[in-house]
């Protein structure tokens, strides 16, 4: 279940239920557990610590929305529900007792995985301290995300850049603008030379920006060990910002990234293709409410020798119809590109004519490498029919079979051909997000719906064998 009925905790074993609780929300006047298909239930902070106690299973996502004076009673629990995450996220905290216990449960040795640091209160001096030293020492954190109204101090922002240092086991690192302005350059230094961050995300509010000079000193450096890049509500600024150290020793682009999402920044077009002209590897590309009408300055990311982006998801709420047609008829020259997510308001949908369908149903049937397309609002069960053999031709490897007009399949190959060709199912692809706090996406994955399908196998051989009698 993806929440538990707690119905019957309040009566009877003062357990959790056997086969675990995946999602935990305590807030309210002491504790209060909710889900989507119970009411609130009322739960003393003793009662749901020994449950939480008696419980041999992981809570996968425990979030914190919770504020009052604080008891010991509370402060057991605090350490307990750190305990038992998998996933803490903390909307509330106030005390230094209780960042004391938050660091406790950060340094347990089964303590959690990740935690989504989003407290509304203003954080002192020595409750950031505090913080930071369990984030620096904790055996288990691989994911953070980081966010908080702190005191404006120096201090702060050298012990954020101390205690990012000594993590050696952070994966994913999320942090806001408002954290970053304390220390924009040695924060990010230290998360891509000192850290095994494989995956970087800021974050802003719109009006935020980030400066060019910087992204490009810390990002472009041969060891740079990052694989994912994220801006989510921050603008790239061409405007050069003084640097405190030296510069590093950077190359002219990165080779290490090979995702990259820019979401709700709303800037010219070509600050955002500078940023992401940084990477020379990039495989998928996510562009969500950026005010993106143009679609040609992609271009040298999907056609030609130095073409490698594979994934492409972008909003097209602002997109023309005749750029759309127009990136439709240059998509057989996409040979890198599998996959590509058009996503609408639905109520824009209305804005386009039908032509745009032809078009692009004669472009998908013509390519030999897309093996998704995903068109949201736009697309009928008509144009889905049209196309679903073509996708699941190049789904089987149906670029693999291209040859010279003038020469032969060997036979020898066809066993591996029909065998490959036999395996080919029909697949709805779905954007996979994270929680809803975190920033980036991941990456595209493969919903099979069918079983394979003869038809498939049928027009692979036909398609090959009126080739070879051509």
């Amino acid at each position: 279940e993806d929440h538990c009925n707690l119905n019957h905790l309040v009566e009877g074993s003062n357990a959790l239920p056997d086969h675990g609780v995946s999602k935990m929300i305590v807030r309210g006047d002491i504790s209060d557990l909710h889900n989507a298909f119970t009411r609130f239930m009322h739960l003393d902070c003793d009662t749901l610590t020994q449950m939480l106690k008696q419980s041999p299973n992981k809570i996968e996502r425990v979030c914190l929305d919770h504020r009052e004076n604080v008891s010991p009673e509370y402060l057991a629990l605090l350490i307990s529900l750190s305990n038992k995450a998998e996933t803490l996220q903390i909307q509330q905290l106030e005390g230094d007792a209780a960042y004391s216990c938050l660091m406790a449960g950060l340094l347990q040795s089964d303590g959690p995985r990740k935690l989504v640091f989003r407290c509304r209160d203003s954080i002192s001096l020595h409750q950031a301290h505090l913080l930071f030293k369990g984030i620096a020492f904790s055996p288990s954190l691989e994911k953070l995300l980081l966010s908080g109204e702190f005191e404006p101090c120096e201090d702060i922002g050298r012990t954020l850049v101390d205690s990012l240092g000594r993590n050696r086991r952070l994966k994913r690192l999320e942090l806001s603008m408002d954290i970053l302005d304390m220390d924009v350059e040695g924060i990010l230094r230290t998360a891509t030379l000192e850290t095994q961050v494989q995956s970087l995300g800021i974050f802003g509010s719109e009006v935020d920006d980030i400066p060019l000079n910087i992204l490009r000193d810390v990002l472009c450096r041969e060891d740079c060990p990052l694989e994912q890049f994220n801006l989510f509500g921050v603008a790239p600024s061409s405007r050069p910002v003084a640097m405190n150290g030296d510069e590093l020793n950077t190359t002219l682009v990165n080779s290490s990234v090979k995702g990259c999402s820019v979401i709700n920044t709303i800037v010219d077009c070509s600050r955002i293709m500078e940023t992401i002209g940084l990477f020379q590897s990039i495989e998928t590309l996510f562009l969500f409410d950026n005010g993106i009408s143009d679609l040609s300055p992609l271009d040298p990311l999907l056609i030609g020798s130095n073409a490698t982006l594979k994934s492409l998801v972008l909003s097209a709420d602002d997109v023309e119809e005749t750029d759309v047609i127009e990136f439709f008829r240059k998509l057989p020259e996409m040979k890198c590109l599998r996959h590509v997510f058009f996503w609408e308001d639905p109520d824009d949908a209305d804005n386009y004519s039908h032509s745009w369908k032809d078009v692009a149903v004669d472009a998908i049937r013509r390519s030999k490498s897309l093996e998704c397309f995903e068109g949201g609002h736009f697309v009928d069960e008509n144009f889905v029919d049209e196309t679903k053999v073509a996708l699941s031709l190049n789904r089987g490897g149906r670029r693999a079979l291209e040859v010279e007009s003038s020469s032969v399949l060997p036979a020898n190959l066809w066993p591996r051909v029909l065998e490959r060709a036999a395996n080919i199912v029909y697949c709805d692809y779905s954007t996979i997000y994270e929680e809803e706090e975190e920033l980036c996406c991941e990456g595209l994955k493969s919903l099979p719906v069918e079983s394979t399908r003869v038809d498939v196998v049928f027009w692979l051989l036909r398609e090959k064998m009126v080739g070879q009698c051509l």
